[in-house]
């Protein structure tokens, strides 16, 4: 009764599949079970419930957590703990602060992170990166202006992620993501040269740094950069044990001792040295080299940090920190994200929801302030603890604030026996690992314009800043994209079909009303090498998006074909393949069609050409070279 269709032979094997995956899920219900627990099972979750899940990661793997996971974790965590103290001290000092602040960095973050985190290897905590930005806002300024600093780019955060405008974050391309790190990684390194030599003073600026540097460096102590020199040497050894942890040929027992001792190596040296120091201070007075101070053992009050501060100098409004932080407050916040968009980008599943991100890390800034902590965002080194720990959930992050909170009540007296040399190795050591020269010398082969945009980037940033720095590569990013966008790629050229020659134009993305006059350029210019004699043909098949301004300009074209006022003179323009939504912005004129198929395509030229005796002078084009018609426009 009804007719025969052709089936195609891939969709039916897919369609078996499916029959048989559904014959097999069926199968696994208990034949006692009946047609409402069927129902129930496939029903989808509630709205309320996947919102849930969605903005409170915690709840998708807490009910699946079991012993395996939790002993992990537990690992990972310890290893972490006793990692990051010494590096949120390090972080304190490099942004200008006692060791105390840094530490109240490092418990805040990882539990609020622990609920709401999105990146399972993220490990919320101050770092250097974001420690070298402060300060240069923070500098000769009372100390509270780094706790509002905390606040506000943790403001600027959320509001940044409830307008979902984590989109913007994706103009940062990698080169300059690149750049923005190696130059940081240079200036932490020239900040800690001033703490291995043993020369305290506190300037914005890496010009303004060296020139202060060479001007005091007769003050060097020998004390500190010996001891700072060894702690490097101590550090790099240890490091040199993960090489031995994963080779196989070794037994697992060493190699699970290799790989402890190369993760803890930053808590042995300051544990090392802070015995160090205790025993010396046991027969002398002092020791001859600096030891970090203002490490008080108390837990920190919970405050709404104040919108004004008052100092016996002078006192500040809100509106006046704002004037002071100046652009702090959007570079902060920029800054602390891109290092776990980066995070999550190294991750297996390696999709990030920034705007959910954005959410997070604000929360954990916001409530830092209220405990007075520093900005803080995600760091590498952690991840790489983290990853080589085993990492499973981020419940670990529980288990590092427990043993900061510890560290906070009954350890911070001993801090003041760190001597400030030990903890200028330590960032020193973590931070190389930041410096990337692969990259350029790829980009200087394969593509010389992301070079440029990478030594820009990373020029700007030694020199000037790195809040200048990035400002900049943003801007020159996105002028790069709007060339792009102006200057698409469209092939032009002479082809043949049945022995009648047409200028075919292919576009090859969406054109917009930037890029019209280039593509009207091209086209005349392809027209007047044939010498108005051929007509033109624009293939549409790639054409994703065409606003009104261009759709205009396609049916000036038309007019630009037309040499004379007479219709009956001009070139005919053939829009080939053109999707149908978009052609209803074309204005049809005497000379332009429209063509859905080759064959319609044939026909119009073979009407031109009968029209305007073209056929009759294939031979003459040939014994001519075709004219010059053969032609590749640029």
């Amino acid at each position: 009764m009804y007719p025969e269709l052709e089936v195609d032979p891939e969709l039916t094997e897919r369609a078996t599949k499916v029959r048989l995956l559904s014959t097999q899920n069926d199968a696994k219900v208990p034949s006692g079970a009946n047609s409402a627990e069927k129902v129930a099972k496939r029903a989808p979750q509630p709205k309320w419930k996947r919102a849930l899940l969605r903005h409170v990661p915690v709840f998708q793997w807490l009910p699946g957590y079991n012993m395996e996971w939790g002993i992990d974790d537990l690992i990972t965590g310890i290893t972490l703990g006793l990692t990051i103290i010494p590096e949120s001290i390090a972080c304190a000092l490099l942004a200008g602060l006692p060791a105390r602040y840094g530490l109240c960095s490092a418990f805040i973050g990882p539990l609020i992170y622990l609920i709401f985190g999105s990146i399972d290897k993220v490990i919320i905590g101050p770092t250097s990166l974001v420690a070298l930005v402060s300060v240069q806002f923070t500098v000769n300024r009372p100390i509270e202006f780094a706790f509002l600093l905390t606040f506000l780019s943790g403001v600027v955060q959320i509001i940044m992620g409830a307008l979902r405008v984590g989109f913007i974050f994706e103009f940062i391309s990698m080169p300059v993501i690149k750049a923005f790190s190696s130059a940081t990684a240079i200036l932490v390194i020239e900040s800690q040269i001033k703490v291995l030599l043993g020369i305290k003073y506190l300037v914005p600026g890496l010009i303004s740094s060296v020139s202060t540097l060479s001007s005091r460096i007769g003050e060097a102590n020998m004390a500190d950069l010996i001891m700072g020199t060894c702690a490097i040497v101590f550090l790099l050894l240890l490091e040199l044990l993960e090489r031995v942890a994963r080779c196989e040929k070794r037994s697992k027992a060493l190699r699970v001792c290799c790989r402890y001792l190369a993760t803890s190596r930053n808590t042995l040296i300051v544990f090392i040295a802070g015995i160090v120091s205790y025993i010396w201070l046991g027969y002398r007075e002092t020791v001859p080299y600096s030891l970090s101070s203002n490490a008080i053992s108390s837990l920190p009050n919970f405050t709404v940090p104040s919108l004004s501060i008052e100092t016996p100098e002078r006192s500040f409004s809100f509106w006046q920190i704002l004037q002071e932080l100046n652009v702090g407050i959007i570079v902060i916040p920029i800054v602390g994200i891109l290092t776990n968009i980066s995070i999550g980008k190294l991750t297996p599943k390696g999709l990030v929801d920034t705007n959910h991100e954005l959410l997070t890390v604000g929360l954990c800034n916001m409530f830092g302030s209220c405990v007075q902590a520093m900005p803080s965002s995600g760091a590498f080194t952690r991840y790489a603890i983290s990853t080589a720990c085993g990492l499973k959930t981020p419940m670990a992050n529980l288990y590092l604030g427990i043993i900061v909170l510890l560290a906070l009540s009954y350890l911070s007296p001993y801090f003041n026996y760190i001597p400030e040399a030990t903890l200028a190795a330590i960032l020193i050591c973590s931070i190389f690992t930041l410096l990337d020269f692969k990259l350029p010398l790829r980009l200087w082969r394969e593509s010389k314009r992301d070079f440029g945009i990478w030594l820009l980037c990373f020029c700007v940033c030694v020199l000037f800043g790195v809040e200048v720095g990035l400002f900049v590569s943003i801007v020159v990013t996105a002028l790069h994209l709007l060339f792009l966008w102006a200057r698409p790629e469209i092939l032009v050229r002479i082809q043949e079909m049945d022995d009648m020659q047409y200028i075919s134009v292919v576009p090859g993305n969406g054109i917009y009303f930037p890029a019209i006059n280039h593509l009207r350029a091209l086209v005349l210019k392809a027209c007047t090498r044939a010498d108005f004699k051929i007509s033109v043909v624009i293939d549409g098949h790639k054409i994703t998006g065409l606003d009104y301004t261009a759709a205009q300009g396609i049916s000036k074209l038309s007019s630009d074909l037309c040499r004379q006022s007479d219709a009956s003179s001009s070139i005919l323009l053939i829009l080939y393949r053109f999707p149908e939504h978009l052609q209803h912005l074309i204005d049809v004129t005497d000379n332009l069609v429209f063509c859905a198929s080759e064959a319609k395509v044939k026909e119009f030229l073979t009407q031109e050409s009968l029209r305007n005796g073209h056929i009759s002078l294939n031979a003459h084009i040939r014994a001519s070279i075709d004219l010059g018609y053969k032609i590749d426009v640029e």
